[in-house]
């Protein structure tokens, strides 16, 4: 992850987040992709709140492949407009700012699905293949990476989320961060959307 003004301070909390949270989501997470779960990770610095947010596309925009309607890209472009306007996290006297925002959908291109698709050969294709050539149909997650101001933070600062009432598929949201005052974790479902810096 790059932000082109992030002192080294902050990419330091943001790697020792990664690093602290990992054994906390492989034993909550045994699936890295369940749907109506996201994680956000929180690296602190002062004023400035760094955020990640890990979540499978059909949490934010109701599928997992490529757009393949109008519709279905309007979803996409809603999701992206939408983290683009507004802090995923906020404090609850709404003291924060949104400084940057970014958000990249992964639809698994990268994905190798381990045989060949050399097609050239003689024979017919009238028998039935033991394996699914529908390729757009594997799982698609949402990264969307943002910067936010926000003063006069303090350890007891109490924070909330909007996300799951503006992105009802989304259930729990397991929250992970690191600051000059420690660490800690916390998980988030729409019944309970606030939380405070405490360890």
């Amino acid at each position: 992850m790059f932000y082109p003004r992030a002192s080294a301070r902050s990419a330091t909390l943001l790697l020792s987040l990664s690093l602290a949270a990992w054994p906390v989501l492989a034993s909550d997470n045994p699936g890295a992709h369940q749907h109506g779960h996201a994680d956000l990770q929180m690296a602190i610095d002062n004023e400035r709140v760094d955020l990640l947010l890990l979540s499978p596309a059909y949490n934010l925009i109701g599928f997992e492949h490529k757009p393949r309607t109008d519709e279905q890209q309007q979803r996409v472009n809603d999701a992206e407009q939408w983290a683009s306007e507004t802090a995923i996290i906020n404090t609850v006297a709404g003291n924060c700012t949104l400084v940057s925002s970014a958000m990249h959908v992964g639809w698994g291109e990268a994905k190798d699905d381990g045989h060949k698709h050399d097609h050239g050969h003689s024979h017919s294709h009238s028998h039935n293949h033991d394996h699914d050539h529908d390729h757009d149909s594997g799982h698609a997650d949402i990264e969307i990476t943002q910067t936010l101001n926000c003063p006069n933070l303090s350890e007891s600062a109490q924070f909330e989320t909007g996300l799951m009432a503006r992105f009802p598929e989304l259930q729990h949201l397991n929250v992970q961060w690191v600051g000059p005052l420690g660490q800690g974790a916390t998980r988030l479902s729409p019944g309970n959307i606030q939380f405070r810096l405490t360890r």
